[in-house]
């Protein structure tokens, strides 16, 4: 059997919708990018460069590239290029013998750091580092912290930490337990209302971005009882089709006897998000098995079961020998 139909007959016996794709034409234009080298690792520090090309047609009249090192790792000795920083954020811009660069020209810079750390999120001249276009935005912001209300006199007061996200909180839904909608959206991080009456009810609070991703939500109940009941498992997950790179995940919600936080998002076993609405993006990396699951969880650190639904994305068959 051949190793195609082989792979079609693993598929069916576990349980998964298969697919099969077209290559992706080649001779896409190129582009400028920026490739990170490190060059030497000694057991308090590392030293590397990157080289920056101008893949285009016309020529690059500047170029700037940033990125994060991780805690603990500190550029100590940079050349070739001016280098900022703000905190963990660097920013490196072409010196006046590097800063144009014509159609295939290519220049490096460099650097010694204290700490093993490797650039994250690096971005050429606002674009990603390896020429791919920029990426929508499907990244949740973090689940607000410190949640907690204040009463005084005929008020109480709702307040919390903000939240962080990948490009920036536009606001703050405000639930309760028995809201189907947001009883109130602000933008700063406390909510005031008259002072409710002595019943048990739980509030959420979560962030949410110009995308319109919405963290898990911060909970607070007044009078509730401990809480050991998990979620129920959310329904109808299923796999939407991909858009700029990811998956599109949706699901029916769950239900729980106080309030439903927020959901855990898997691909092939790795956590890829909590989000705090019924959809979520999981990384579209090309042929291959793409098994996602989703379950809730509720304030208390309570999960539910979790839902499955698998995909097997495959390239065509070989044509037949003598084709």
């Amino acid at each position: 059997m051949s190793r195609f139909l082989s792979r079609m007959a693993a598929v069916a016996a576990a349980g998964l919708l298969a697919i099969t794709l077209n290559p992706v034409p080649a001779g896409a234009a190129t582009v400028p990018t920026a490739v990170f080298v490190q060059d030497s690792t000694w057991p308090t520090g590392n030293s590397a460069h990157m080289t920056v090309t101008n893949g285009g047609a016309s020529t690059l009249p500047s170029w700037r590239v940033e990125f994060d090192l991780p805690s603990g790792t500190t550029i100590t000795n940079f050349w070739n290029a001016t280098m900022t920083r703000s905190g963990a954020h660097y920013v490196i811009v072409g010196a006046p013998w590097n800063a144009s660069l014509a159609p295939g020209a290519s220049t490096a810079f460099g650097w010694v750091a204290s700490g093993l750390g490797t650039p994250q999120g690096c971005l050429l001249n606002a674009a990603p580092c390896d020429g791919r276009p920029p990426s929508r935005d499907v990244r949740p912001p973090t689940t607000p912290s410190g949640l907690r209300g204040t009463a005084q006199a005929t008020t109480f007061t709702l307040s919390w930490t903000a939240s962080t996200d990948d490009t920036a909180v536009t606001g703050y839904e405000i639930y309760t337990n028995t809201s189907t909608a947001p009883v109130a959206t602000v933008t700063g991080t406390s909510y005031s209302m008259p002072t409710p009456p002595p019943v048990v009810m739980s509030f959420g609070v979560r962030a949410i971005d110009a995308a319109g991703n919405r963290s898990p939500f911060a909970t607070l109940g007044l009078g509730t009882p401990p809480d050991t009941v998990p979620p129920s498992v959310p329904t109808g997950l299923t796999l939407r089709g991909v858009t700029d790179g990811s998956w599109t995940v949706g699901w029916t919600a769950a239900t729980d006897n106080q309030f439903v936080a927020g959901y855990e998002v898997t691909l092939n076993g790795t956590v890829i998000s909590l989000v705090g609405n019924t959809t979520a993006y999981v990384p579209y990396t090309g042929y291959g098995t793409y098994i996602v699951t989703v379950r809730a969880f509720d304030g208390a650190g309570n999960y539910g079961p979790r839902a499955q639904v698998g995909i097997a994305v495959d390239p065509p068959p070989p044509p037949p020998p003598g084709a």
